[in-house]
């Protein structure tokens, strides 16, 4: 790498603080942060991932949030992530600068890559939310996994090969990432994918088809490795993670959901707006014009790049196409997410030529990306979710005495954010009070118990019993008494405040 290098790695470190700042003084617990501060304590035997297949993941858990006790301490998490992705960035950055040095008109695409993915929906969430902190080692492994197997193929004759040491390599990296978080694998393929849209690049079509043959490898070694794990263990598989084959199902969930919200890049926008979808379908279609365009009179070849991309789209988000679950959560979209960017700017960069136009193009870009990000972690998640921890916790110290023995919570509508600020609701990652999940009530009480009276046990003995709304508690029969504490939390997120 040039000094130019890494004086781009420089402002990429240097914006990432920027957006990210808020962190390290922002105090809440959101949804399963909860559970995972409660219940990791050092010898409980409690675990989240092993079923799933995440025995790394498991283990950074047990150990990071084993070594807290206070929601305040559910800060140094974040800033694990944060500091973990800042020490991956280069990696990404000189991964991608080698993948494309041979191309003058590609030299600042590593910058702007890295942008994207600093300013990404999933790069935030695994800041934001400790609950995926993991995210930065899967998606840099798999990563590092694609680009050794991508630089170990050698051609011969005509014939390729893979040298058995890269290959070794690539695929017990790739394994690593598989065995942290399955949705990131799908950066391995982010070479290959560059390989074959690449302007000037020779053996296309053979790279392509060596690197998803070592893409389906990684996964036939990881399968039996994970089973095996859990009849080793006795641990019983996560239902959610059964193998599920259905294309006529899953294409069309593909195509008007991941997909559609990869072409937003880090905008966040009603999922059914209707402007939002008719975007996504001309950015697409768009995109197929011109590489008609791009190919001129060789139609097959541009029905062949076509084709191969839109197949590279779909494989990157494969552990979600193969399982019976249908939420296309941000976090599993990372490696869709910049392989879509890829293919833009690509073809941008291609019909582009006036330096001029490009750096405006560029500052103009680069500008939206940042102050995007840092409206989403500022206004869409900070915003409403440190205004929801506060209020609970100026309630609980308020109402909560040593007598009460039982709570009553009346859980948060799913909706009351976006009718309380301007914003959207995106998945259960933007927009969503962290206690309108069911599983979370059992644990935000019992910590701030906990921490008020510096008593675990006290906190444990409570009887915490909830209802979806005001209504089904009216009707139930309940009595309040002296012991019992109501926490009616829509009461207490929207007290004091009108909706906008």
């Amino acid at each position: 790498m040039q000094r130019k290098d890494y004086y781009l790695l420089g402002i990429l470190l240097l914006v990432t603080l920027v957006i990210f700042y808020p962190v390290f003084s922002a105090r809440y617990l959101y949804t399963d942060e909860a559970v995972q501060l409660w219940s990791y304590r050092p010898g409980s035997g409690f675990y989240m991932f092993i079923n799933q297949g995440r025995w790394i993941t498991e283990l950074l858990f047990a150990g990071l949030f084993g070594a807290i006790k206070t929601i305040d301490e559910v800060t140094y998490i974040r800033l694990f992530s944060l500091f973990g992705w800042m020490i991956c960035l280069p990696v990404w950055y000189s991964i991608i600068k080698r993948l494309v040095a041979k191309e003058p008109a590609y030299q600042y695409l590593p910058f702007f890559t890295c942008l994207y993915l600093v300013t990404s929906l999933p790069f935030g969430i695994s800041i934001q939310w400790g609950s995926c902190l993991e995210l930065f080692l899967a998606n840099t492994s798999a990563l590092v996994s694609g680009a050794v197997l991508y630089h170990g193929i050698r051609f011969t004759e005509n014939k390729f090969r893979i040298s058995p040491m890269y290959a070794i390599a690539g695929i017990t990296i790739g394994i690593l990432s598989l065995f942290t978080y399955q949705c990131a694998i799908g950066c391995f393929l982010i070479p290959f994918l560059l390989h074959f849209i690449s302007r000037h690049t020779t053996e296309k079509d053979k790279v392509m088809v060596a690197g998803v043959v070592s893409y389906f490898v990684v996964y036939l070694v990881y399968f039996p490795l994970y089973k095996g794990s859990l009849l080793i263990n006795h641990i019983p598989p996560f239902s959610r993670a059964n193998l599920y084959i259905d294309p006529l199902k899953k294409l069309p969930f593909f195509f008007t959901h991941p997909l559609e919200r990869s072409f937003w890049f880090n905008a966040i926008v009603f999922e059914y707006s209707k402007t939002a979808r008719a975007l996504y379908k001309i950015m697409l279609i768009g995109w197929m014009v011109f590489s008609f365009i791009r190919f001129g009179k060789d139609y097959l070849k541009a029905i062949k790049h076509i084709i191969v991309v839109l197949a590279v789209f779909m494989l990157s988000y494969l552990p979600l196409l193969i399982i019976e679950e249908d939420f296309a959560s941000n976090r599993t979209m990372l490696a869709l997410d910049i392989c879509v960017w890829l293919v833009c700017i690509e073809m941008i960069l291609h019909f582009i030529k006036k330096v001029l136009l490009l750096r405006i193009a560029g500052i103009a870009v680069a500008c939206t990306l940042v102050v995007t990000a840092c409206y989403n972690l500022r206004y869409q998640f900070l915003k409403p979710v440190t205004d929801e921890f506060a209020a609970i916790k100026e309630y609980m110290q308020h109402h909560y005495h040593p007598g009460i023995k039982t709570m009553y919570v009346i859980t948060t509508p799913v909706d009351a954010f976006i009718k309380k600020y301007p914003i959207h609701m995106n998945m259960d990652e933007y927009g969503v009070p962290s206690t309108a999940f069911d599983w979370q009530l059992e644990y935000l009480p019992r910590q701030l118990v906990f921490e008020m009276t510096g008593n675990r046990q006290t906190a444990e003995q409570l009887t915490i019993k909830h209802w979806p709304d005001k209504d089904s508690f009216s009707h139930s029969g309940e009595s309040i008494t002296d012991s019992v504490l109501l926490i009616d939390l829509p009461a207490i997120i929207n007290q004091g405040n009108t909706p906008h």
